[in-house]
């Protein structure tokens, strides 16, 4: 509803002030209401009634972007932890130990390879073999007919921080094999 607050209109063009024009006063037989009327429903009047009762609530704007803001960031998360490779073009030269088919819903091959790093160095002790995934099954074969054969290769892998299962239960994930 619009409420006169008794200043001129200053956006009337050559019109009279709508406040100082004087109101018609009311003969015997005219009845006084001070309920306030209903506006047609074409008068601009509804409409701004209606644009009034239909506003939304303050807190509505604030929890829509929070609500983006939020599923930005677990997009970019995601993004950075389980498809953005951390190590790329990382190499490393041993011999295939190991080269099985594993999984209980999705199917990966895994392979196990000693570097020859582990097996020359005097220092340290051998700690573990190096553990990668093949996400392919081509280069799973010709891994396989390396296993056991006695002869190096060099394997090129990524490493990403996070595991998925259709990737690996590996962090590294074989991308090349270079025979020595």
């Amino acid at each position: 509803m619009i409420f006169d607050d008794n200043r001129p209109d200053y956006f009337l063009d050559g019109e009279e002030d709508p406040a100082s024009a004087e109101a018609p006063t009311p003969t015997a037989g005219d009845t006084i209401s001070f309920a306030t009327p209903s506006p047609t429903p074409g008068s601009s009047e509804a409409t701004l009634e209606a644009s009034a009762t239909r506003r939304r609530h303050p807190w509505r704007r604030f929890w829509g972007w929070l609500f983006f803001l939020l599923a930005l960031a677990l997009g970019v998360t995601f993004w950075l932890r389980y498809l953005n490779p951390y190590v790329t073009d990382a190499k490393a030269v041993g011999y295939i130990t190991k080269v099985e088919r594993r999984g209980i819903i999705c199917k990966t091959y895994e392979g196990e390879m000693i570097t020859e790093s582990a097996l020359t160095d005097t220092v340290r002790l051998y700690s573990r073999d190096f553990t990668f995934s093949i996400p392919n099954d081509s280069l799973a074969r010709i891994l396989q007919g390396y296993q056991g054969s006695g002869r190096p290769i060099t394997i090129k892998y990524e490493r990403y921080y996070g595991t998925l299962p259709w990737r690996g239960s590996s962090m590294n994930i074989l991308t090349a094999i270079e025979p020595q």
